[in-house]
């Protein structure tokens, strides 16, 4: 078959069969540096939609397949060699689908990049769950790990991601991929934490780069992930890349070993919070109940240097301290 891939077993959404539906060449919205199935071509760089591939084509295939007795498959998923929602008749297909076998599920894998338009939202009534990415949110590290094509921004990928999230009644299921040193910084991991709480997606999904990418990046460690999750505190978090974890599932530090952590840290040199938030993996609300109950204990105390609030050890006596130093 020429535009359905599998049934292959996926991590996330269990016994999946793929539709393609662009060209062998790439044709995409952008050119992520992480992507598994290679650049995208400055000319196949586009955010120009049409029906790449023959759409009765692709029925026909759909059709032998799916009229096969005992065919089963958890999910039909729309995915592939770039982006499925450039292809004009994406939603036709899909209703095909529905129509020929309601009992089947109904996937989309999508850049983000198209569902501010209408006529790409009016098309997305069949699916069952929409996996869009959100892998940056201030423009510049955007543009350094997902190469969008001219004219795509953020804000244009913010603004889809609302609309999608006012008008489709499925499941929504956000997938950031993390890439080692390019959208991993904390102020960055900060931006895009603040944008999954207002979103409020049915799972917000951690990946990275485990497979060969386009470009010369490399990913982060399953601690690294975990580190993100923590630090993010969105209750429906997964890491979907090692051995899909739940941020549920995940047994957090006691109260203690934060603790002890903590003052083993502030007791070589002050920190400033931002800092112990990423060093400890924890938000902003527990460090601050943590430092709170340190400073009624009178273990540590809290000074201004610079505008930056830093965790200091509080010493009884400056005669220690001076003793202590020698």
């Amino acid at each position: 078959m020429q535009y359905l891939f599998g049934p292959v077993l996926s991590r996330r959404l269990g016994l999946s069969l793929g539709v393609d539906l662009l060209p062998s060449t790439k044709v995409c919205s952008m050119d992520c540096i992480y992507c598994e199935c290679g650049k995208t071509e400055k000319r196949f760089l586009t955010l120009e939609r049409k029906e790449w591939v023959p759409t009765d084509e692709v029925k026909r295939e759909l059709e032998e397949l799916l009229t096969k007795e005992n065919f089963y498959a958890d999910y039909i998923t729309f995915s592939g060699n770039g982006e499925p929602t450039l292809h004009s008749r994406f939603g036709e297909i899909a209703r095909f689908i529905k129509e020929l076998r309601p009992d089947l599920k109904l996937a989309l894998l999508t850049n983000a990049s198209t569902l501010h338009l209408d006529e790409v939202l009016e098309n997305l009534e069949p699916f069952d769950l929409i996996s869009p990415s959100l892998d940056a949110v201030s423009e510049s590290v955007f543009k350094k790990v997902n190469h969008p094509a001219k004219g795509l921004t953020v804000e244009k990928i913010l603004e889809g991601l609302d609309k999608l999230k006012k008008t489709f009644k499925g499941q929504i299921w956000l997938e950031t991929l993390f890439v080692k040193g390019i959208n991993d910084s904390p102020e960055e991991v900060e931006l895009i934490g603040r944008e999954v709480h207002r979103l409020k997606p049915d799972r917000w999904q951690l990946n990275t780069v485990v497979r060969p990418p386009a470009y010369n990046v490399k990913g982060l460690t399953e601690e690294e992930l975990l580190a993100i999750a923590r630090r993010v505190n969105y209750p429906k978090t997964d890491i979907v890349c090692y051995n899909y974890l739940r941020l549920e599932d995940i047994k957090p530090l006691r109260m203690e070993e934060l603790e002890s952590k903590l003052l083993e840290t502030v007791k070589r040199r002050p920190s400033p919070l931002e800092e112990l938030e990423v060093s400890l993996n924890i938000n902003r609300e527990t460090l601050e109940e943590l430092i709170e109950k340190l400073q009624r204990e009178g273990k540590i105390e809290i000074t201004t240097f610079g505008g930056k609030k830093f965790a200091t050890v509080k010493l009884r006596n400056p005669d220690v301290q001076k003793k202590e130093r020698i």
